[in-house]
């Protein structure tokens, strides 16, 4: 099956931009990462490999910002670049921000908007040990839906060695939707272990999207993934507001796209998946 023109919706920016450049230091707290999706997991995730990966499958993709180490500026700045080495691949960025710091967050979501020309947001507190729905998140949110800028949400489980689960729970997007009606909400990953959560989260709030970064299709396809019933979701009520996504490196397009097939999305409903939503969506980030 061809996939060309499909739109990866959550891309990690590359750790280096050449193949022969050293990696950078990683957190510690990231060891379980490691455990999780293998040692080598960040292998050859230079710039010119993600280059060379997306022109041989024909697609495009967005970029996240998600700082694992050094500061939250440096990698914004490195979203922005990435986009700027190739406007024909890279369509749009999120930025970071971090909420134990609130002002200077709020002024870095203003930078990188009026600066950089990123238009999301993407916010991950359950790595900083905070809930998503915590006040220190929302004048960050608030900032976001005053520029129009969607909101991304690490939702689900974490491998980090450092924070509980329970900081990224569905609950939580339930609450800020309730708070925020106009805004548009990403749910980055799609909210396992809690995928009826998500699914009634989801299905309650129109603005709520879900997007399946780092999930292989092959376990969101099957009885035994714990996914049960979001595969169903997708091709009814849900089929709207489904991202594609890998959260590069986390998983490869070739593995993407192999997989893909064993979703057993109606066609319509994978052409919704693989780029229709996310061009109506970019449609309303980038006007």
């Amino acid at each position: 099956m061809d996939f060309r023109g499909a739109i990866d919706f959550r891309i990690q920016p590359p750790w280096r931009w050449r193949e022969d450049e050293p990696e950078p230091p990683s957190s510690a707290g990231l060891a379980g990462y490691r455990a999780v999706y293998g040692a080598d997991y960040k292998k050859g995730v230079s710039f010119e490999s993600l280059q060379a990966d997306m022109r041989r499958h024909g697609i495009r993709g967005l970029i996240h910002s998600e700082p694992t180490s050094g500061s939250t500026r440096d990698w914004n700045d490195r979203v922005a670049e990435t986009i700027a080495r190739d406007r024909s691949l890279f369509l749009a960025g999120f930025c970071s921000a971090d909420p134990r710091d609130i002002m200077e967050g709020v002024r870095e979501i203003d930078r990188c908007y009026h600066e950089l020309g990123l238009r999301g947001l993407s916010l991950v507190p359950d790595f900083y040990n905070i809930d998503l729905a915590d006040k220190r998140c929302y004048p960050l949110i608030a900032k976001a839906a005053e520029l129009g800028m969607p909101v991304g949400l690490h939702v689900g489980v974490n491998f980090t060695t450092t924070s509980p689960i329970r900081h990224g729970h569905p609950s939580y997007v339930d609450e800020i939707a309730c708070h925020f009606p106009d805004l548009i909400l990403i749910c980055l990953h799609g909210g396992w272990p809690w995928p009826t959560e998500m699914i009634a989260v989801a299905w309650k709030h129109r603005n709520v999207y879900l997007e399946f970064g780092a999930i292989a299709p092959r376990y969101l396809a099957s009885a035994d993934g714990g996914w049960h019933p979001m595969r169903h979701f997708m091709n009814t009520q849900l089929q709207d507001r489904i991202l594609l996504g890998t959260d590069w490196p986390m998983i490869r397009h070739d593995r993407l796209f192999e997989e893909l097939p064993l979703l057993d999305l109606k066609p319509v409903v994978l052409e919704k998946y693989v780029r229709g939503n996310a061009e109506a969506l970019l449609e309303r980030m980038l006007k």
